[in-house]
């Protein structure tokens, strides 16, 4: 359910009846952040299991509001708060067989594959994973993940819950040079590609094609329509990693890691591409939905830089399926 203001969301919870063995999720418009501190101090007053993140945008049939809030209830067999290499999970994966868990992460944070290798080392397949990454329109790294204890940075949040889910991934770029390799990278820090510095690489590549000056001033006007595609065996469909600025030390900051030595590409995407993507996971997933099903939609958010005014197209996609 979407609720345009806090006093409305307020309202809300004031009048439906949580158990104590529930949670609400609670997603977060950024323009609605100020409030997440008095939200989590209202929820603790209630007694009540909150967790959630705050989004640049929310995504309600086929519009995006940057105020507001979603809210869903569910009743978990397991939450938890992860940190880095450290999740506190003693229960038998004999219990989640047809579950899903909702993983919801700091978008921004250079430690975004810690926190998911420490989720997986756990899991591994028994559970099936939806979620996004949190954070601000901007792009600027800054405390995105809540519960009842507070507003975290570098961390994720994951709630499991008895229910299957029918999981379909395409994006629609396609390759426009490489593949590279990667050869010097941290976390979410693109240093070299091949023998050279990747972003005088990628500076060539983009120049190359696209018949412009490419400067790290202006550098995401241009990335945000050339995202990097990494290679993984026996895997049809590329990871998309966003480049979105440049460093003082001329190396390349994505959103979520690069793994050193992998096999990466510069990819290039136009409107029919991207929306014809959405349009075939809309009817893979409808095509294996049960009659009652809950929705849940994540979308990233560069996907909707790049479409811009076409960006309500690809949702009226989503809902009209």
């Amino acid at each position: 359910m979407y609720l345009k203001s806090f006093f409305e969301l307020k309202e809300y919870i004031e009048n439906v009846k949580v158990e104590s063995t529930e949670n609400l999720m609670i997603m977060v418009a950024e323009k609605s952040a100020e409030n997440v501190n008095e939200l989590i101090g209202y929820a603790n007053d209630k007694n009540i299991k909150i967790f959630g993140g705050i989004y640049s945008r929310l995504l309600v049939g086929n519009k995006s509001h940057s105020e507001g809030f979603i809210i869903q209830k569910y009743e978990p067999l397991y939450t938890a708060m992860v940190l880095p290499y450290l999740m506190r999970f003693k229960l038998s994966l004999e219990n989640f067989s047809n579950c899903t868990a909702i993983v919801l992460v700091d978008g921004l944070s250079s430690k975004m594959k810690d926190l998911t290798d420490t989720v997986y080392n756990k899991l591994g397949k028994n559970v099936k994973y939806i979620g996004g990454g949190a954070g601000f329109y901007d792009l600027k790294h800054r405390p995105c993940i809540f519960d009842n204890k507070g507003l975290f940075s570098d961390v994720l949040y994951i709630c499991i819950v008895k229910s299957d889910a029918k999981i379909a991934v395409k994006h629609g770029w396609n390759k426009l040079e490489g593949p590279f390799l990667a050869k010097v990278s941290e976390e979410n820090t693109l240093a070299q590609l091949d023998e050279y510095s990747a972003f005088e690489v990628y500076k060539d590549v983009i120049e190359e094609h696209e018949n412009i000056r490419l400067l790290k001033q202006d550098f995401f006007v241009y990335a945000k329509d050339h995202p990097f595609g990494i290679a993984k065996e026996n895997q049809v469909e590329l990871i998309v990693r966003d480049p979105i600025r440049v460093n003082d030390n001329n190396e390349i900051v994505c959103v979520a890691d690069i793994p050193q030595g992998s096999e990466i590409y510069v990819l290039k995407g136009d409107a029919n591409t991207l929306l014809s993507s959405s349009l075939q996971i809309a009817e893979q997933c409808a095509a294996i939905a049960p009659k009652n099903y809950i929705p849940l939609l994540f979308d990233c958010i560069s996907r909707a830089m790049f479409l811009e005014e076409l960006f309500e197209e690809e949702l009226k996609i989503f809902r009209t399926i």
